[in-house]
């Protein structure tokens, strides 16, 4: 394993060849995410782990690593193009999102339930233009945006803690912020990282 450090709190360890950004945090778990610029495989860790738990870990998720890299990397190549998407490519576009959060959801949203010890009864994908997510309480149906594919996995569970705890608080006052502060210590981080703010 080679290590080269840069800034504080962030180390660069190779794996199969590859190079991983490492940043260390004041979390408790760890999170593996791809940029969906150029594909780098980044891990947020705590504080006192070690490299080689680090490095075991993202060995553990290489095969999931390798499947969204190809996803994205068709996602930006389509993205990238002068001319905009013609409706079939865009359906095309919107299908690669639902069959990659459909993949990576269960767990997510097991983790997430398991954290608020709240729980919807259904959950839906839909492309949205001005939402994350919507929460209609008295059906407990959850709503998440197709374009979270798309974000790193963490952004995902922000939105996902978000929307169950609207089952608890309906709008965005003290006691839902403060609900936020306890079940997702990080999320005014990944709501500026999910927003580009």
């Amino acid at each position: 394993m080679t290590v080269k450090k840069d800034r504080k709190n962030q180390v660069w360890i190779q794996v199969n060849g590859e190079k991983i950004r490492i940043e260390k945090k004041k979390i408790k778990n760890m999170y593996l995410r791809i940029s969906p610029s150029d594909g780098e495989i980044r891990v947020s860790a705590p504080e006192g782990i070690s490299l080689k738990t680090v490095e075991g870990f993202v060995r553990k998720k290489w095969d999931w690593i390798g499947n969204t890299r190809e996803k994205l990397k068709e996602i930006s190549a389509e993205k990238s193009k002068d001319r905009p998407l013609t409706e079939e490519e865009k359906k095309a576009q919107k299908e690669e999102y639902r069959s990659l959060l459909l993949r990576i959801l269960p767990e997510v949203i097991q983790k997430c339930e398991k954290i608020t010890g709240l729980h919807a009864r259904e959950w839906r994908l839909r492309d949205m233009k001005t939402r994350w997510g919507s929460c209609n309480i008295q059906k407990k149906r959850i709503w998440l945006n197709l374009q979270l594919a798309a974000y790193p996995r963490e952004c995902l569970e922000y939105v996902v803690i978000h929307e169950l705890v609207h089952l608890l608080v309906p709008g965005h006052g003290k006691e839902f912020w403060a609900y936020m502060d306890q079940f997702f210590p990080e999320w005014k981080r990944v709501r500026k990282e999910l927003n580009g703010r």
